[in-house]
């Protein structure tokens, strides 16, 4: 089974600590969405997705029942969905965690930190270089 990621699970170092191995990734992209920065992480902006025009580029980890499990333990704010993204032109399902509603304040600033491993991972992962720079002008244009 596939998991989309598209936030600080794309940084390979958090991945491989979670997961205890780095899972086979295909980059992957999900249309009608966009990245936010609004579910409450101590104080902070998490990421989260929410209908959008932009689309979301991400990775597909390719996972076990066991590793979703883990993920639904570990991860109490955010609640798993079904979609489908696009790999290579093709369409495939995935899991994929959103923030549940009643953690979710779109006045919170994004957490530094979060884009810092979203960048990582976009580079590690080779996501399309005007995605990585989207999410590199974040850190210069946010008041962090």
């Amino acid at each position: 089974m596939w998991l989309f990621v598209y936030g600080t699970l794309m940084d390979p170092e958090k991945a491989g600590r979670i997961f205890k191995r780095l899972p086979k990734a295909k980059v992957a992209f999900l249309p009608g969405y966009e990245v936010v920065f609004n579910k409450e992480g101590m104080g902070k902006g998490n990421p989260n997705i929410k209908p959008g025009e932009r689309g979301v580029w991400g990775v597909i980890y390719e996972i076990d029942e066991k590793d979703l499990q883990k993920l639904d333990r570990i991860s109490p704010k955010y609640e798993r969905r079904l979609i489908r993204v696009i790999v290579n032109g093709n369409e495939c399902d995935a899991w994929v965690y959103i923030a549940k509603p009643e953690f979710v304040d779109d006045r919170l600033k994004p957490d530094r930190s979060c884009i810092e491993k979203m960048v990582r991972g976009a580079k590690f992962h080779r996501l399309p270089e005007e995605y990585i720079k989207w999410l590199e002008s974040l850190l210069r244009t946010q008041e962090l």
